[in-house]
């Protein structure tokens, strides 16, 4: 199947590296508005694609079967729509989009078309923080206080130079992921606070975050893109759960530590397997396309995260606490 790839910063090359690992889809086309990135890109992977300056150029002319969006944040809900109203199946980056209506009215959409739609979730789906969070299940029910955080050295701002709220909007949502895995209670109100730490450098931003459940429990979130590469966090971030009798803590590939009324002891994960978790993404994606009836809309399960990322927007930018939308009962 032959596959446009819409956005040629950083991000693209990781995907040609999993998508060829896959094998199972073709880049034939490479969309950016500038010319010469797109260029370049072709030119490292040793890719022979055509070239296009706009994804309604690429649709038109080239006529891909897949659409893969790697453009900014920003853009995400316009691209996304334009491909599947060309009929094409789409595989986004996070975050499938700004605003819940927005997300809702794409996975509609795919839904109406009969496409998938998939967005990546590679964090959420971490299998060690998954078993992390199947190891704090059997520990106690909730509810949970929940704390974590992420701090990303961004050398170059690339695209976030003009995303408003980029720690909360590209780093946090990973975070958005990684806690309704935890929690399955409803969340109820955010309370986010972006903030430029441009004394670092000029593209720097620190963001706190928490996040009210239904059942009582709390997330407390703090995410940085800082200049200092020595003292971060890995991107999957570090977590402690703390429940009734119990508190339990994960940072990635180290073992959990857990402390409940039998004392404080280690718990070892299963260890991280030979495929990088973001190419076990990618081909989860790819499979949803070969076997559609398996997953007609993977990106439906998505929308709760859109949700607590709109909440925390809407609170960052008019700095007060916002209540969390619900997603429509017709999807999880």
């Amino acid at each position: 199947m032959k596959a446009a790839i819409v956005g040629c910063g950083a991000i693209a090359g990781r995907w040609i590296r999993s998508l060829a690992v896959d094998g199972r889809l073709t880049v034939g086309v490479l969309v950016d508005s500038d010319l010469a990135a797109a260029e370049r890109l072709a030119e490292r992977y040793g890719l022979s694609t055509a070239y296009a300056a706009t994804v309604d150029e690429a649709l038109a002319e080239h006529r891909p079967e897949v659409v893969i969006n790697l453009t900014p944040p920003r853009l995400h809900h316009w691209v996304s729509r334009s491909a599947l109203e060309a009929g094409a199946h789409v595989l986004t980056e996070k975050p499938l989009a700004l605003r819940l209506a927005d997300a809702s009215a794409l996975v509609e959409l795919a839904q109406q078309r009969g496409l998938v739609l998939a967005v990546m979730q590679n964090r959420g789906r971490d299998r060690q923080f998954i078993a992390f969070r199947d190891q704090v299940r059997q520990l106690g029910d909730g509810p949970y206080l929940v704390t974590a955080e992420t701090l990303v050295p961004l050398r170059t701002p690339g695209f976030r130079r003009e995303q408003p709220l980029p720690a909360t909007s590209d780093l946090a949502v990973h975070a958005f992921d990684q806690v309704r895995a935890l929690i399955a209670a409803q969340p109820v109100e955010v309370t986010c606070t972006e903030t430029p730490v441009s004394f670092l450098d000029a593209h720097c931003a620190a963001t706190t975050i928490t996040v009210r459940f239904s059942d009582a429990s709390l997330f407390s979130y703090r995410g940085a893109f800082t200049a200092q590469a020595d003292l971060r966090t890995d991107a999957g971030g570090s977590w402690r759960v703390e429940g009734r009798g119990f508190a339990a803590s994960w940072t990635a590939g180290i073992a959990v530590g857990v402390a409940d009324s039998a004392g404080s002891r280690s718990v070892t994960l299963p260890a991280h397997v030979d495929v990088p978790g973001y190419q076990l993404c990618v081909s989860e994606m790819v499979d949803a396309i070969h076997h559609p009836g398996k997953a007609p809309c993977p990106a439906a399960e998505n929308l709760g995260s859109i949700a607590l990322l709109e909440a925390a927007i809407t609170s960052g930018t008019a700095r007060r606490p916002a209540m969390v939308h619900r997603v429509p009962r017709r999807w999880p």
